[in-house]
């Protein structure tokens, strides 16, 4: 089965001062991150009737969550879900059972149409990197001035980030703004990544250490898998992935549809870098996780979240249960 994706993207909200659930460092600001939380209860009680049942049920779960100090990001994901589900005018259950003994987060219905909502809240955190390493150096010696972003695994010997810097260094010479390039190692495995992220003054490459791992898109795809594991047999599932990042739909877009596929080949005016799609590595691909035909990601932001819809073909699901989920979720009007 061939992947025919629809894509809608929503705006990307301006970062205000204190938006971010992350400290600078990228780690987790705890105390930031109960506030958040505080804010969140705070704007049920703004709710007709507190949300109803569901919604004591998420609101009880949070509460909860803080007193016991426990992990606050699900609980939090899960509250601002399905507050903006009730505010959309849904009706929401928390909670339901499935049949191999697991739960659905939320059985979503307006009218005659309803669908099965899963949301993941992975963490994903920037690692910092030492100072730009030796074998990219040969990167900063290519005469175009462009910001080139890199990522590599950590598990890499002097020849394979040779190999790597070599690669990233031909790609480079013929690349444009927004194009991006995924290395393999001889196992097939992502050994880094390499993307034009801007133009720079002067007249050479500038190497930028991505903010995020390759890991993280490994990680994404356990996410996609562990929901559905939980879906709702004899219904629309939809999955929610939610990151703090407004950047990040760019990992579930990877992890979703897979890494992109380029190689060389001998052209009029010399080698250049030709994609030829994705690689067979995505969630979506081929006959992979079948049932799965509807993947959001949010930014995990109090009221104006980045946002994105990824459908698996044009066909399904259906008309009805699409502007549901378009409605549900907020996102209208893009393509």
């Amino acid at each position: 089965m061939s992947v025919d994706a629809i894509l809608f993207k929503g705006k990307q909200p301006l970062r205000r001062q204190g938006d971010p659930l992350t400290d600078p460092s990228g780690q987790p600001g705890d105390r930031r991150l109960q506030q958040h939380v505080r804010a969140e209860l705070a704007a049920w009680r703004g709710l007709p009737g507190g949300g109803g049942r569901a919604g004591q049920t998420v609101r009880t779960r949070l509460q909860r969550t803080i007193d016991a100090s426990k992990p606050l990001n699900g609980a939090l994901a899960e509250a601002r879900v399905a507050r903006r589900l009730l505010r959309t005018g849904c009706d929401i259950a928390h909670e339901l059972p499935t049949p191999n003994g697991r739960t659905c987060d939320f059985e979503v219905q307006m009218g005659d149409q309803r669908f099965y909502l899963h949301v993941k809240c992975p963490r994903i955190l920037h690692v910092p990197h030492p100072p730009l390493p030796s074998f990219l150096r040969v990167i900063e010696q290519i005469p175009r001035p462009y910001l080139v972003e890199v990522a590599w695994r950590s598990d890499l010997d002097d020849a394979q980030l040779t190999d790597l810097a070599m690669a990233i260094r031909g790609f480079v010479r013929e690349a444009t703004i927004g194009e991006e390039y995924l290395h393999r190692d001889h196992n097939g495995r992502v050994a880094g990544n390499a993307r034009i992220a801007a133009t720079v003054e002067g007249e050479k490459a500038v190497v930028s250490v991505l903010s995020y791992r390759t890991k993280a898109i490994e990680r994404v795809g356990r996410v996609l898998e562990r929901a559905y594991n939980q879906f709702m047999p004899g219904g629309e599932n939809v999955i929610l992935v939610l990151t703090e990042d407004g950047m990040h739909d760019r990992l579930v877009d990877l992890a979703l549809l897979g890494t992109h596929v380029e190689r060389w080949d001998r052209m009029p005016r010399g080698n250049r870098s030709v994609a030829h799609g994705r690689a067979e590595d995505g969630f979506w691909s081929g006959a992979h996780y079948e049932r799965s035909r509807a993947v959001c990601w949010m930014q995990l932001e109090t009221e104006s979240p980045a946002t994105r819809l990824w459908y698996r073909n044009p066909e399904a699901p259906g008309e009805a249960v699409r502007a549901l989920i378009e409605s549900a979720l907020g996102i209208h009007g893009f393509g």
